[in-house]
């Protein structure tokens, strides 16, 4: 157990013998160790302001667990962030992808300039210097700022006063976004916080980039980083977007607190955002129900339910696909800066999933989604472990999402999101081991368990895909509707003859037959008035067969690619890199030139996917679940799928695929299609 965790529960106990709030404050200051003195200077210098009083209080109390990265811990990542912050102050805004060759080139040139950082307790090394200045701007902010004369004190210490989100904290920090937003103070005085604070967040997410995938993928020991680097860079995952927006509002007098989830309910990851508080934005609450995007009234929450964008009804999709067109929740939670008197880790004597160790975490579940409090059945009366927790699970593992105390059999669970798989568990040296069996919990609030022993069976199961068929996915396959090929001989194209028009959504591919004897030396595909419904147009691959099934190399020329998706990825046999062609371009085409005039029996074409379809020839692996994955066997696909027989109907399933990728999500098989979970 650690060291924080450790005295998260010594205040759990010690905070019941008399005031909780003078208790935790003497508790803090013994923990401050040789930096007390900076705390008790504090407090004297607010004394005789019983406000400040109250609210140098409420800092120190609160401040036990913070911690702060060592500046000197990152020294090696430094060169990153050095030269995203000079590319920013030149530029004002990221552009084309340029962080991926800044951070490519600072690799090379010093490929051990990554580093793992350090942390500092805040109670130990925070400076009165820091807090007493920290605490005037606030109050200033506060009691002078004409939009924040309806914040009461109470929202003022909790959502305006810290000083730190998520352990990240620079002392300049308050002059930089005071500074940052003076002109448009000046301009907006006359608006309500809420309107401000929109205002604010909008101007952040123009400019602070989110990119999960250079920091998650490509770059990993650059986060976390200090508060000063995220300020000056403006680049980071989710989570650095939000501390700083957060940072930013608070800045300008504007309550606000991050938000979270441990784990979507039907995809991967955690996600995080920023929520102003007051601002009663939410309409309706979110129903996990799979829909189309229909209309803004659709986007709950940070574009994180569904995409903002225009989903049109996309037609002629395949009979055994459907479609995922948003991300389910089962928990919402807020990351406060008080202490949560009710939180696990003030209550834990046992180790804890590393998400419920912050004694910030707040249950707001019913805040934005339609939940339901359930009571879940267990296995055993007796209980290896003293907590059971409620699993989602993310591409590959159980994922706890909330906890409960089993009582005999049974554990009651409050607030939890609908349509959404669960599986209750035992958490234990980071691993989980089931406590009861796995369900669905409907609309309806039912308890959907799938049965043990059964002698209904499923005659056949026919799979075509191992992940759901998402939809940016389908977007991106639409918008190679259109798409025309020709073949021809001469160079300038002029014999062109048309031989396929993409007229039907490809699902994963789309392929055609040249039943002619004749040969040809080019092969156009032109793309020039296909739809865009969300990305750019995009080509994972395209491969021509020629006889005797043999694979026909060609020459390729047309429109240039962007940046690192070039013309060459469309021929690379891989599937999940793509060519993009530069859309400002005047012409959007790609001529095959195979040197000599071939027969050409086959053309395969690849949009732009994540590549989780069944695909012919690899090899595969068919799961059930009953207290654990159990195997079905494996087969090699056979036409782009997968077909089973005599398999125990109403079952969970899963596939994992042999030859290549990792991702797998469970399904159940209902009315001939694979539901996904």
């Amino acid at each position: 157990m650690n060291t924080i965790l450790l005295i998260l529960i010594a205040i759990s106990f010690s905070a019941c013998s008399y005031n909780k709030d003078d208790r935790q404050i003497e508790y803090a200051l013994k923990l401050s160790d040789k930096n007390k003195q900076n705390l008790k200077q504090t407090l004297l210098h607010n004394i005789n302001q019983s406000p400040k009083l109250t609210a140098t209080k409420f800092l120190i109390q609160n401040m036990i667990g913070k911690q702060k990265i060592d500046n000197g811990s990152i020294n090696k990542s430094q060169l990153y962030f050095d030269a995203f912050t000079m590319y920013f102050n030149n530029q004002g805004r990221y552009k084309n992808d340029i962080q991926y060759i800044i951070c490519d080139s600072i690799k090379q040139l010093y490929p051990d300039a990554e580093s793992r950082p350090l942390y500092l307790l805040d109670l130990q090394h925070i400076s009165s210097d820091f807090l007493i200045h920290h605490i005037d701007y606030c109050f200033h902010v506060w009691q002078e700022y004409p939009w924040c004369k309806d914040i009461d004190f109470d929202t003022f210490c909790k959502y305006i006063l810290p000083y730190t989100t998520s352990n990240c904290y620079w002392e300049q920090a308050s002059d930089f976004f005071e500074q940052k937003y003076a002109t448009l103070r000046d301009t907006v005085s006359h608006k309500s916080y809420k309107e401000i604070g929109e205002i604010i967040s909008e101007d952040i997410d123009k400019t602070f980039v989110q990119n999960w995938v250079l920091f998650s993928q490509k770059h990993k020991g650059l986060l976390p980083t200090t508060f000063k680097n995220l300020a000056t860079a403006q680049i980071g995952t989710c989570l650095e977007a939000n501390i700083y927006k957060i940072a930013a509002l608070r800045a300008n007098g504007i309550p606000a607190a991050l938000n979270t989830f441990p784990n979507w309910g039907n995809a991967n990851s955690s996600h995080f955002w920023t929520e102003i508080i007051g601002d009663e934005h939410i309409d309706k609450l979110y129903d996990n129900t799979q829909r189309p995007y229909i209309s803004k009234s659709d986007i709950l929450v940070d574009n994180i339910f569904w995409k903002n964008t225009y989903s049109p009804t996309l037609k002629d999709i395949p009979p055994y696909a459907s479609i995922q067109y948003c991300r389910t929740i089962p928990k919402v939670y807020r990351i406060n800066y008080e202490i949560q008197q009710n939180s696990l880790a003030l209550q834990a004597k046992e180790e804890i999933p590393d998400f419920f160790k912050n004694p910030g975490v707040e249950d707001i579940t019913d805040k934005y989604i339609v939940c339901r409090d359930i009571e879940v059945p267990l296995w055993e009366g007796k209980h290896k472990k003293e907590y059971v927790y409620l699993c989602c699970y993310d591409d590959n593992n159980w994922i706890p999402v909330c906890w409960s105390l089993p009582r005999k059999k049974r554990a009651l669970f409050p607030k939890v999101g609908v349509n959404v798989l669960y599986l209750p568990a035992y958490y234990e040296n980071g691993t989980i081991t089931p406590a009861g069996d796995a369900f669905i919990l409907t609309a309806e609030g039912e308890i959907k368990h799938f049965p043990h022993n059964t002698n209904e069976i499923e005659p056949s199961m026919t799979l075509y895909s191992k992940m759901p068929y998402r939809l940016h996915t389908a977007l991106q396959a639409a918008g190679t509707l259109g798409t025309r090929f020709s073949v021809c001989n001469r160079k300038d194209l002029s014999d062109s003859l048309r031989v396929y028009t993409i007229d039907k959504l490809p699902f994963y591919e789309d392929s055609f037959k040249i039943p002619t004897n004749n040969k040809y030396r080019y092969l156009v595909c032109d793309f020039q008035n296909t739809p865009t419904f969300q990305d750019p147009y995009s080509i994972a691959e395209i491969k021509v067969w020629g006889e005797n099934q043999q694979l026909i190399e060609g020459k390729l020329t047309g429109t240039k690619g962007i940046n690192e998706n070039k013309l060459e990825n469309a021929i690379d046999r891989d599937r999940v890199s793509f060519y993009q062609p530069n859309k400002f371009e005047k012409q959007q085409y790609i001529v095959f030139d195979f040197g000599e005039p071939r027969k050409i029996e086959k053309v395969e074409f690849y949009p732009r996917s994540d590549d989780n379809r069944i695909v012919t020839g690899e090899l595969y692996e068919l799961f059930y679940w009953d207290k654990k994955w159990i195997s079905l066997g494996q087969q090699y696909a056979k036409e782009n799928k997968l077909t089973y027989h005599d398999i125990r109907k109403n079952a969970l399933f899963r596939i994992h695929n042999h030859t290549r990728g990792k991702e797998h999500r469970p399904f159940t098989y209902e009315n001939g299609k694979q539901v996904w979970w």
